[in-house]
C-alpha cells in the first residue's frame, strides 16, 4: 500500500529537514502481498456503519452489496468476509478501550 498524502509530506520534511521519520511511520505494519483488496474494502465499508450508541458493526449485507458490486466469485467472497470482519473486529475492539479509557 501507498502512504497517504499527510504522510508523503512529512517523508518529504524528514527527508528535507534531514530527520529521522516520527516512529508511527517508521514502524508502520506492512500488509502481506494480495491483501490490499481487503483492507480497501474494509475502508470503503467503514462508512457503511449504523448510527447509534458506540461503533456498530459493518453490517453483513453491505458487504454483500460490496462483492456482488464488485462481481467476487465464491472464493474471494468468502475472504472479504473473513477480512473485513476481522479487521471490523479488531478496529470496534480498539475504539471500545480506548473510549473506556476517557
Amino acid at each position: 500500500m501507498e502512504q497517504g498524502e499527510v504522510e508523503k509530506r512529512i517523508v518529504q520534511q524528514c527527508m528535507r529537514d534531514k530527520l529521522p521519520l516520527p516512529a508511527k511511520i517508521q514502524n508502520a505494519p506492512e500488509l502481506p502481498l494480495g491483501t490490499e483488496m481487503f483492507y480497501s474494502a474494509f475502508l470503503e465499508l467503514n462508512s457503511c456503519r449504523p448510527s447509534g450508541f458506540g461503533i456498530q458493526p459493518i453490517p453483513w449485507t453491505v458487504i454483500k452489496d460490496y462483492c456482488n458490486a464488485h462481481e467476487l466469485d465464491d472464493e474471494e467472497t468468502e475472504d472479504l468476509f473473513f477480512f473485513v470482519t476481522s479487521l471490523d473486529r479488531v478496529f470496534r475492539e480498539y475504539h471500545e478501550k480506548k473510549s473506556r479509557k476517557k
